[in-house]
């Protein structure tokens, strides 16, 4: 904002940021490139906790949570419109601005899901995660505000892990459902919505101990869980028939 006050309608300009002013800027760039990325494996996770230890999943990202740096950008300042003539950019939002907005953006998220318009859904969910994840990397893990922000990130975190196994990106319906799992190892949403998952990218093994796991914990979800613990032993079964084809046809 600061940067922008100096600038004209039309201009493009350069200026370098001293790095103790863009500490956020790892999460925030993050969060921008998951959400346009394609459907690959993943192995880092929501949680900013896990973020910090783990890493961001691309590396010049993980080198500046390392090693903070100054950064420059380059601003291409297009357009000036006056306060109250445009719905705000949601980089322009402040922090209680992204709070009250994170339920709006769930609730969106909900009846674009229930028209059956999954990705626009799934957006709105990345969106209000990012939120979360920037206003919770200025708080100490597991404190009381701490831990009532990432309650609220289940429930967006499991809804995006829903929109994920519909579009068939699997490694991330296992990323999302298992960072849920780490802090409530019982969430029956997220072992279900893992144990198809893991199905499906042939983790038979994982998948078995989800569905055995949620058996326990909720009788009324156990013709689900026999239901696919019958297609994991059908699929192993047809796996089975092929390889010993295969071998005989080696063999004779």
């Amino acid at each position: 904002e600061t940067i922008l006050k100096s600038m004209r309608e039309g201009e493009i300009s350069k200026f370098i940021v001293h790095k103790s002013l863009v500490a956020s800027y790892p999460f925030i760039s993050k969060t921008l490139r998951d959400a346009g990325r394609t459907s690959i494996p993943s192995t880092s996770h929501c949680c900013t906790a896990q973020l910090q230890k783990n890493g961001t999943g691309y590396d010049d990202l993980n080198d500046l949570l390392a090693d903070p740096a100054d950064l420059e950008f380059t601003i291409d300042l297009l357009k000036i419109e006056v306060p109250g003539s445009f719905e705000k950019e949601t980089w322009l939002l402040d922090e209680n601005e992204k709070r009250n907005t994170i339920p709006e953006l769930k609730e969106a998220g909900n009846e674009l899901y229930h028209k059956g318009k999954y990705k626009e859904a799934e957006e709105k969910y990345m969106l209000a995660l990012g939120f979360l994840e920037q206003i919770m990397m200025k708080l100490k893990p597991r404190e009381k505000e701490w831990d009532e922000l990432n309650k609220i990130k289940t429930p967006l975190l499991l809804n995006l892990a829903q929109c994920k196994l519909i579009s068939k990106d699997y490694y991330q319906v296992i990323e999302h459902c298992t960072s849920i799992l780490e802090d409530d190892p019982d969430n029956v949403k997220a072992l279900f919505r893992r144990g198809k998952a893991n199905i499906s990218v042939w983790k038979m093994n994982e998948a078995r101990e989800d569905l055995k796991h949620l058996s326990t914990l909720d009788p009324s979800m156990q013709v689900s869980v026999n239901r696919l613990l019958c297609q994991i032993n059908e699929a192993l079964k047809i796996k089975d028939d092929e390889d010993r084809q295969k071998l005989r046809g080696k063999l004779f």
